[in-house]
């Protein structure tokens, strides 16, 4: 098949472009930067140099592709990540149009299916409900849950006060993944195109809290490391404090108080995916060398 590719030479398609070459695909990789070209070539793939946000750079290139894979890779200046969010699923739909593209394979997360309760991941409901609006389009939704490297943004507040912080109870189960594992799956997706509008969802390990604590503790040989539950008004006013805009500010906090409800997980249990292979020890060597440094 002819694929083309979003996302340039992220965390994600350095799985992706190899796996799909290897396996005989004639992969199209979009890139906004002419000095990763040849790292594309070198990966078996054609770069594609361009903006994302160029409505004619996109038809062209989709055009003849038996599949595109979407990802959000940047936003344009808006007010709101909700406006910038609309402007780039548009800016997609019109060149998928254009080029005629019948199957699309879209990056998009956890709480898509849900409202403006979900914070910051409302984004990925919007895209997806513009993308369903094309015409005749076999469109799936690869949602993924949180990235383990999230978790580097802990270590300033483990540094400081041997805490980790959030809006929530250290007893709430919350998921992650990895990009290997995001791979996997949208390599699977790409390549199944008997698929009509559908979902699937990318977990690779549950974890309370408590876990995450003990995890860290154990690692960074800190027994005296606590989890802290802050209010949502905390949250926010640290992030405003942090220089964090009004908007990111208070999407960030919703999003961490939607999984204090059972519903914020509750359609990905229902579909009850298989665990992928990264669990939490792969990549705490690497949070512990960034700790340590």
């Amino acid at each position: 098949m002819k694929i083309t590719l979003i996302g340039s030479l992220g965390h994600i398609n350095r799985y992706t472009i190899p796996a799909l070459v290897a396996q005989g695909h004639e992969v199209t990789v979009i890139t906004s930067s002419q000095d990763r070209a040849n790292a594309i070539e070198q990966l078996g793939a054609k770069p594609a140099v361009g903006s994302i946000f160029d409505v004619a750079f996109l038809t062209k290139t989709f055009a003849g592709a038996d599949a595109v894979y979407l990802m959000v890779t940047a936003f344009l200046g808006h007010e709101t990540a909700d406006e910038a969010a609309t402007q780039l699923a548009n800016i997609y739909k019109q060149a998928l149009i254009n080029a005629g593209v019948k199957r699309v394979v879209n990056l998009s997360s956890i709480g898509a299916d849900q409202g403006k309760e979900v914070g910051v991941l409302y984004i990925y409901h919007i895209i997806e409900g513009i993308l369903a609006t094309i015409p005749d389009l076999k469109l799936t939704n690869v949602r993924a849950v949180g990235f383990f490297s999230n978790m580097y943004g802990n270590l300033a507040t483990i540094k400081a006060q041997h805490a980790i912080v959030h809006n929530f109870s250290d007893g709430v189960q919350t998921g992650w993944t990895d990009p290997k594992d995001i791979s996997a799956t949208i390599v699977s997706a790409l390549n199944d195109d008997t698929l009509t509008t559908g979902v699937r969802y990318v977990i690779s390990q549950w974890l309370t809290g408590k876990q995450i604590v003990a995890a860290f503790a154990k690692a960074l040989n800190l027994p005296d490391l606590h989890w802290v539950e802050v209010t949502d008004d905390q949250l926010k006013a640290s992030m405003l404090q942090s220089g964090a805009s009004e908007d990111n500010a208070q999407g960030f906090t919703l999003m961490g108080s939607a999984q204090r409800n059972a519903s914020f997980y509750a359609d990905l249990r229902a579909n009850a995916p298989e665990l992928g292979s990264v669990k939490l020890s792969d990549i705490m060597p690497g949070l512990v060398a960034a700790y340590q440094k």
